[in-house]
C-alpha cells in the first residue's frame, strides 16, 4: 500500500485533454485521494491556493508547470510539512522553471537526457516518462462515416505551425505526399499569414483533416490509419518521448516515429513500434509496411499489449510513489 494517501494537484484543468486529468486518474487508480486546484483561473490565486491546501490537507502537492503558481507560495506550504513534487513534461529547461526545481522536494523530468542538468539544481531528480490513460480514449463504435473520415495510408496528429521545431515536420509530410502516399493530418490549423498561404492552398493544406482530435476521435485516427506517424521535437535528448507515443500505441496504432535516443529501452523498434532516422528511411519504411499488412498489424498489436501492461498512468503513478518513498521524502 502506498504511503502517500492524499494529494493536491495544482495544474491547468481548462481543457479535458490536459495531462493533469490523466495524472489525477492514475493517482485515483492507486487508491490515493485527490483534490484539484487550477491557479490559472482563480481571481485571487494566492488566497485560493492557500485555501485549497487548507481544505484538502494533502501530504503532497503535485504540480507540472507554474500555471500561475509562485515558488514562494510553495516554500510557504513546504514549511507545513507538505511534500512538493513536480513532474515536468517538456524536453527543455526555460528560465522560469529553475526556481520551481529548486523548491521541489522531488523533481521528475520526462527526459532522461536532462536528469544530469536538473541535478545541478536539485539532487532529488528522477526520470519519469509519460503514459497512457485508456479511459479517455474509448471507442464505442466505428461507423462508415468514421472509416471515410479517418482512414488513410499515413496519419499525423500534431502541430505544424511556424515555430522552429515544427518546420521540419512540414518538410517530412510534404515528402510523403510527393512520394504518392495518402496523408491526413490533424491538429491546430496552420497560422494564416503570407508565408503559409502557399502551404494552406497546396497539397499539405488539402491533406488537413479539419480539426484537432482528442479522445475517441484520436483513437479512431490511431485505429483506422495504416501508419500513425510522429516526430518528437527533441529526438537527440535521451528518452524524451512525448505522451503521443503511449497514447497512439495504446489506442492500437501502428506507430512510426523519428528515432529518439534510448527509445528502444521503452518500446522495441521492429517489434512494438517502428523508428526511422531520416526522411529517406521514413519513405522506404512507409512503402515497406504498407506492403506488409500482416506484419504491420502484428507490430501494432504487440505495441498496444505492451503499453496496456507497462505504460498506463496507473502504473506510472505507482512508479512515482515508489521513487518518492525510496528517496525518503515520505515516512
Amino acid at each position: 500500500m502506498n504511503k502517500i494517501q492524499k494529494v493536491l494537484i495544482a495544474s491547468d484543468f481548462q481543457k479535458p485533454w490536459n495531462p493533469a486529468y490523466y495524472i489525477k486518474k492514475g493517482l485515483e487508480a492507486n487508491k490515493i485521494t485527490v483534490s484539484a486546484f487550477d491557479p490559472s483561473v482563480t481571481k485571487n490565486p494566492y488566497n485560493d491556493f492557500m485555501e485549497a491546501v487548507k481544505l484538502s490537507e494533502p501530504q503532497m502537492l503535485l504540480y507540472i508547470k507554474d500555471y500561475g503558481l509562485k515558488p514562494e507560495w510553495l516554500q510557504e506550504i513546504k514549511k507545513k510539512g507538505i511534500i512538493l513534487v513536480q513532474w515536468y513534461i517538456d524536453p527543455v529547461i526555460p528560465d522560469w522553471l529553475i526556481p520551481f526545481v529548486k523548491v521541489s522536494d522531488i523533481f521528475f523530468t520526462m527526459s532522461e537526457g536532462l536528469v544530469d542538468e536538473f541535478k545541478k539544481i536539485n539532487p532529488n531528480v528522477f526520470w519519469l516518462t509519460q503514459a497512457f490513460e485508456p479511459s479517455f480514449f474509448e471507442i464505442k463504435e466505428i461507423t462508415g462515416k468514421d472509416k471515410k473520415t479517418f482512414s488513410t495510408d499515413v496519419a499525423f496528429v500534431g502541430n505544424i505551425g511556424s515555430k522552429p521545431q515544427y518546420l521540419n515536420r512540414r518538410k517530412s509530410l510534404k515528402k510523403i505526399i510527393h512520394s504518392g502516399f495518402k496523408l491526413k493530418w490533424w491538429g491546430p490549423k496552420m497560422p494564416r499569414k503570407l508565408s503559409t498561404i502557399p502551404l494552406i492552398l497546396g497539397k499539405l493544406g488539402k491533406a488537413y483533416g479539419g480539426k484537432f482530435v482528442w479522445g475517441a476521435e484520436y483513437a479512431k485516427v490511431a485505429r483506422l490509419s495504416k501508419i500513425f506517424l510522429a516526430f518528437d521535437s527533441m529526438p537527440h535528448i535521451r528518452k524524451s518521448m512525448s505522451a503521443r507515443m503511449y497514447t497512439a500505441v495504446g489506442c492500437g496504432a501502428f506507430y512510426m516515429c523519428r528515432h529518439v535516443d534510448g527509445i528502444e529501452e521503452v518500446l522495441k523498434p521492429g517489434k512494438e513500434i517502428v523508428t526511422f532516422r531520416s526522411d529517406d528511411e521514413m519513405i522506404d519504411m512507409i512503402r515497406y509496411y504498407l506492403g506488409n499488412n500482416e506484419l504491420r498489424l502484428k507490430i501494432a498489436e504487440a505495441g498496444q499489449k505492451r503499453v496496456l501492461k507497462d505504460h498506463t498512468y496507473e502504473k506510472r503513478i505507482g512508479q512515482m510513489c515508489s521513487l518518492i518513498e525510496q528517496a525518503g521524502a515520505v515516512k
